[in-house]
């Protein structure tokens, strides 16, 4: 893989002054002999940290080669932080069996509860891709729909990703004075403790729940694209606010895989949530929409699960908490499969960057 043999090589030329010198002289010959592509070294040569952070590096390691081997102490030389890279050739997209559907879109709560507050317009557009959305998730057939959405009123016991087990799900968006909409949902207890038992095969911690209380994280979207009130849904929470870890959301997905591949049905996953999204005091309403698009670039490109790569403060300080949610998404599709955004809307009277994709089966 190009990010381990990267990380062995500014592992080794930190410890060889002597190699750094010729690789700083040489960098082509050092860099075959360092078992580097062309393209790698030369990010590694030009101390180009953006490039590098988008191959996979942690900033502990990039900086290094900005500070150390180009001599930049103050990291001046570097002005960009992210990259989408869309010249090396993409995996084989690996599906996992039975995976019929994925997307993701936002689980914003006044496009239901109060649209007036948003031009009307932008309203419009993006109510138009949760349909356009709803009847691709028709057309798979699925037998069974996954959703993943962060906690944001109910209390679990753990600060794990949590899985609900109940044979009905049910709730109403009263907090935001409209009781009025509300959703009941028929689970699907079986499935929802095969994944259990699937994630914890791989050592990760999850919380198995037999009550989901529905709020808008899963109303306001399956509401617009469910097909059907009686296809089974498993609700998959996340709780950034108790522990976030882009990595261990990927991580989670990839293991939900295994879980899929294992039922003899017809799967759709539905991430919801963000994008760009503070409920920080005083920042409601900001959207970042420079680094919302660099996550819908990803996507396009194919390397949206490269977004587990980043560290988590990058994340958060573009108000990207929600992002878990798409990231055990894109860990179950697996690397190598391209989304096509059907809207992307800044709205800052409704708080956020709100976006739909359908992922390229």
């Amino acid at each position: 893989m190009e990010r381990d043999a990267l990380e062995n090589a500014i592992r080794t030329l930190a410890g060889d002054p002597e190699m750094l010198a010729r690789f700083k002289a040489d960098p082509k010959t050092v860099g075959a002999e360092l078992h580097l592509t062309a393209e790698a070294t030369e990010y590694l040569q030009r101390g180009d940290r953006g490039r590098l952070r988008s191959m996979g590096l942690n900033d502990g390691l990039t900086i290094l080669v900005s500070r150390w081997f180009k001599d930049d102490l103050g990291d001046s030389g570097n002005s960009t932080g992210f990259y989408v890279d869309t010249t090396t050739p993409l995996p084989d997209a690996n599906l996992p069996r039975g995976l019929v559907f994925a997307g993701a879109c936002s689980h914003v709560p006044d496009l239901l509860a109060r649209p007036e507050v948003d031009p009307p317009d932008a309203v419009a557009r993006l109510t138009s891709s949760y349909r356009r959305l709803g009847e691709q998730l028709a057309a798979a057939k699925a037998d069974v729909v996954i959703v993943t959405t962060d906690c944001h009123f109910q209390q679990f016991e753990s600060g794990a990703f949590v899985v609900g087990r109940g044979a009905r799900h049910s709730g109403s968006m009263a907090f935001f004075k409209r009781p009025d909409l509300d959703l009941n949902l028929t689970g699907d207890p079986e499935f929802a403790d095969a994944i259990t038992q699937a994630i914890r095969a791989r050592g990760l911690e999850v919380e198995a729940h037999d009550h989901i209380e529905l709020d808008h994280g899963l109303i306001v979207p399956l509401r617009q694209v469910l097909p059907r009130s009686d296809l089974p849904v498993i609700p998959i929470v996340t709780q950034p606010a108790r522990s976030f870890s882009p990595y261990g959301a990927r991580a989670f997905g990839t293991a939900l895989r295994d879980a899929i591949a294992n039922q003899k049905k017809r799967v759709a996953i539905l991430a919801t949530g963000g994008l760009s999204h503070w409920l920080d005091p005083g920042k409601f309403g900001s959207v970042d929409i420079e680094f919302d698009s660099y996550i819908l670039d990803m996507i396009r490109a194919g390397r949206g699960i490269d977004i587990a790569n980043l560290e988590p403060y990058p994340l958060l300080d573009h108000g990207q908490y929600e992002l878990m949610n798409w990231l055990i998404m894109l860990g179950a599709v697996g690397p190598g499969v391209r989304g096509e955004v059907y809207a992307y809307e800044p709205m800052k009277a409704s708080g956020g960057g709100w976006a739909v994709l359908n992922m390229l089966l």
